[in-house]
């Protein structure tokens, strides 16, 4: 790490500057790619120019523990083939759509990683160490900016360019069109009424979030180190961040703010900085006095004391480690999938006036659930060791770069339950990492693995492979079969009208016609299920009525009165006509208990109408009344349904997907262990040194695939 500023605080010029140049114009120019549409694009451009620059390089290190990370990003690519296999609990389907989002991820996966090893490869006289905290520090600017209009202008949308190029398929897709567009804020009712959440120049408010925080350790160190006037500016900013960090409503913000906020006192206390321990505490003392006696103070507390989202949080959570660990505990399931219904009834889901009605997909929420669901759990363990490690290198801070290293990982670490830090937000922290490298000076020479490694990794892979496949055939074939049953909306027809409660309301009445409460479709799922039912469908089929019971998966679109039976037998029964048993049996069940409501409210009304003296005049309008909807309910019978579609059997059963890419990670796991055993015991100790790995001696070589220490 140097110390001069000019012309080290310039990226290098020349053609061999030109990766440093594109690096900086790709971050600082945020709000132009904002604009434009390509804010999402960009730095994966700008990734493709650093690969191409470490290409010709002579020699290619990477950090200590790298292993672990390229483990998980074998782990992500195995996700391909689970993208298409059913997860339980979600709804099947998903098309290409679902190929789209995963080699979206993979990318901002595979950039981020470029972005590491590139900082680390790169000579600090070609691009200091203050430079790229300067151009952090300006993402950190930009994000309060964005910010501040989210909030002044929450409305504020502009059709961008790439809205107007894209075709208008991909313009359909909902997650590319949240991509491409440019829009403020999300309007968001959160304390009751609609409220502003900034997410300006990003395409999600988590992600405006989470830059803000990580950006703000960027922001802090440039201040720190810095000599010129426009420090004297950094109030400024900070004063004005604080205004959408507070009305944003962002609990993970806050809990992040407040992380480091207790970090650097801990820091600064450890390092006997009286001076600036004094301002600080002086800072946290008047910003206390001005959050309890000022209108900010009441959001944050109203904000605090309606959780708004905790339960749901919560709820998915335990769907999203449900349906991964009894699905594909191993490698998970490559990506998100949509929750069948809600957490509250089978049709629920989104509503013009009530988005947040809908549930998110399994796998969101939080990049720890997303790494979760997608990779399972021992990619969720390569994915966490690498960063634990990574801190623990850096933790006792003792230079600037491992001070912001160690305060964006835990900020990192701090939100990675809350926040899906995917896209920048993740290129911020290999960024942190990369600089800290560097300046440590130790890394491992990258190349490729030998080709007894390879042999070894690739036969274990595909024994494991063909273990999992054989697995999968042993499993008993299975086909199934869907009956689409549409609903006749209950009690529409038992509706005796306003005029009934305002004449017995009128002639006052002690105990008042009391309308049926209708039935929703979870009820009526419950009567699919109904034992008298399932009885009299399974002597239809020939089938007991448990083995019916646990075939059957009720579903239904959102917001609708349909319900989708499907029936799943083995391969040596009709699931057709055990679908067709089942639809025609509910229906007859939902037909008699129709009935019986229909009997049992024309018993109460003739009882009324019998206590009513037919002589006494004032009571004439309602007798009248009793006497017409008793003769309506008694003419028109009830309608239950109907029967609209039947679809043909089709095989189904666990998707071989599962365990042959199970398998193969196993077994390639498993290979890999075994080649590097031998290695590590006959390994002699070697002392530990430092160096500078682009101006240094060449360091020794090492297969970096299998290097996970």
């Amino acid at each position: 790490m140097t110390s001069t500023t000019s012309p080290g605080d310039r990226p290098g010029r020349g053609p061999e500057g030109r990766a440093e140049r594109c690096f900086v114009v790709g971050m600082v120019g945020l709000p132009v790619w904002w604009l434009l549409g390509l804010a999402s694009v960009v730095p994966l451009l700008v990734a493709v120019v650093l690969l191409l620059d470490l290409r010709r390089r002579r020699r290619v290190l990477v950090p200590s523990g790298f292993g672990w990370w390229l483990l998980f990003l074998a782990w992500v690519l195995l996700g391909v083939g689970t993208l298409w296999a059913a997860a339980p609990g979600a709804v099947d389907g998903g098309g290409t759509g679902r190929l789209l989002v995963f080699g979206y991820r993979f990318c901002w996966y595979a950039a981020s990683t470029i972005v590491l090893v590139w900082l680390g490869n790169t000579p600090v006289h070609r691009l200091p160490d203050r430079v790229v905290h300067r151009v952090m520090a300006t993402v950190f600017v930009v994000a309060v900016a964005g910010g501040l209009l989210g909030l002044v202008a929450p409305d504020l949308s502009i059709t961008t360019l790439a809205e107007r190029v894209l075709p208008g398929g991909l313009r359909a897709n909902g997650f590319v069109s949240t991509l491409v567009s440019a829009r403020a804020s999300d309007v968001q009712t959160v304390l009751g009424v609609p409220e502003p959440r900034p997410k300006a120049p990003f395409p999600y408010t988590n992600t405006w979030g989470s830059v803000m925080s990580l950006g703000l350790v960027f922001f802090v160190a440039t201040v720190a180190r810095s000599r010129s006037r426009l420090r004297l500016l950094a109030p400024v900013v900070l004063v004005l961040a604080a205004i959408p960090v507070v009305w944003s409503l962002n609990r993970g913000l806050w809990l992040a703010v407040g992380g480091c906020c207790v970090g650097l006192l801990v820091l600064l206390a450890t390092r006997r900085h009286h001076a600036a321990l004094a301002g600080l505490a002086v800072v946290v003392i008047v910003g206390g006095v001005a959050l309890t006696s000022t209108p900010l103070g009441t959001t944050i507390g109203e904000r605090l004391s309606h959780p708004h989202s905790n339960e749901r949080r919560s709820q998915l959570l335990v769907a999203t480690v449900d349906s991964m660990t009894s699905g594909s505990p191993v490698v998970g399931f490559g990506s998100t999938r949509d929750v069948a219904g809600t957490f509250t009834s089978i049709a629920g889901g989104a509503k013009p006036d009530c988005p947040a009605c809908g549930v998110p997909p399994l796998g969101t929420q939080g990049q720890l659930w997303l790494v979760l669901f997608s990779q399972g759990w021992l990619g969720t363990l390569f994915f966490l060791a690498f960063f634990v490690l990574a801190l623990r290198r850096t933790w006792r801070c003792r230079t600037l770069n491992q001070t912001v290293a160690t305060f964006v990982i835990g900020v990192f670490l701090l939100q990675l339950s809350v926040y899906d830090t995917m896209e920048l937000p993740m290129m911020l922290v290999m960024t942190a990492i990369g600089l800290a490298w560097r300046e440590h000076g130790q890394g491992h020479r990258l190349q490729p693995a030998g080709a007894r490694t390879l042999a070894v990794v690739a036969g274990a892979g595909v024994l494991g492979g063909l273990a999992g496949g054989a697995v999968s055939l042993g499993q008993q074939p299975q086909r199934a079969s869907t009956a689409t049953v549409a609903l006749t909306p209950s009690p529409t027809y038992l509706d005796v009208g306003e005029f009934a409660r305002e004449a017995t309301i009128g002639a006052r009445v002690d105990q008042p016609v009391v309308q049926p409460v209708a039935a929703t479709v979870d009820t009526e799922a419950a009567l699919v299920r109904s034992e008298r039912a399932l009885v009299r469908a399974g002597r239809r089929v020939g089938m007991p009525a448990t083995e019916l019971r646990g075939d059957i998966t009720v579903a239904a679109p959102p917001l609708s009165t349909v319900l989708e039976l499907t029936l799943t037998t083995t391969a040596d029964r009709d699931p057709a006509a055990a679908a067709r048993a089942v639809a025609h049996e509910y229906l007859t069940e939902r037909r008699t208990y129709l009935e019986d409501r229909r009997t049992t409210l024309v018993a109460r009304l003739q009882e009324r109408l019998a206590a009513i003296d037919p002589t006494d005049p004032a009571w004439a309008a309602t007798r009248t009344y009793l006497r017409a909807a008793i003769d309506y309910l008694t003419t028109h019978r009830p309608e239950a349904g109907t029967l609209i579609r039947l679809d043909p059997p089709h095989a189904v059963g666990a998707h071989r997907g599962v365990p042959v890419t199970s398998g193969i990670a196993l077994g390639g796991l498993a290979g890999l262990v075994v080649v590097r055993l031998p290695r590590r015991r006959g390994r002699p100790e070697r002392p530990r040194r430092t160096e500078q790995p682009a101006l240094g001696p060449p360091a020794p070589a090492e297969e970096v695939l299998v290097h996970a220490g």
